[in-house]
């Protein structure tokens, strides 16, 4: 991931990107990658009220990537119907890389999530993280 030109290389995470960054990238490429995999499914890059990802049935699914061990939404959103989900972290030292840590799918409720007062954060609590397919490793 990064350029090649005439002007010389560079990966991208030698730039020392934002973790914000890295999660909005690879947000959209797990989307974009769904779409590639089965044509049926529209991948929505703008964020906002639509869903990441919808389909001419009316399926919807939002996509949740997280660099730590916990997932958020928005405090404000409804957080409710099927979800993906994605945890990594970068790799450190002379290895540049991201490591997926875990992938989970499934449906979620408005109770599945806290709201902590002062915050704009919703954030999946243990429970409803149980409630959630592991599909990787």
């Amino acid at each position: 991931m990064g350029y090649i030109g005439p002007h010389g290389s560079i990966h991208l995470l030698s730039l020392s990107i934002q973790n914000n960054t890295l999660t909005a990238i690879l947000h959209n490429l797990l989307g974009w990658q769904v779409h590639q995999l089965d044509s049926r499914w529209t991948f929505h890059e703008k964020g906002g009220a639509t869903p990441d990802l919808t389909s001419p049935d009316h399926g919807s699914i939002q996509i949740k990537v997280t660099s730590d061990t916990k997932i958020k939404g928005n405090r404000v959103s409804a957080n409710e119907g099927y979800f993906i989900t994605l945890k990594y972290k970068r790799k450190r030292g002379d290895e540049i890389g991201v490591e997926i840590r875990e992938i989970r799918m499934g449906r979620l409720s408005h109770e599945d999530w806290d709201r902590p007062a002062g915050t704009q954060w919703a954030i999946l609590t243990p429970r409803g993280e149980r409630k959630l397919r592991v599909v990787y490793p």
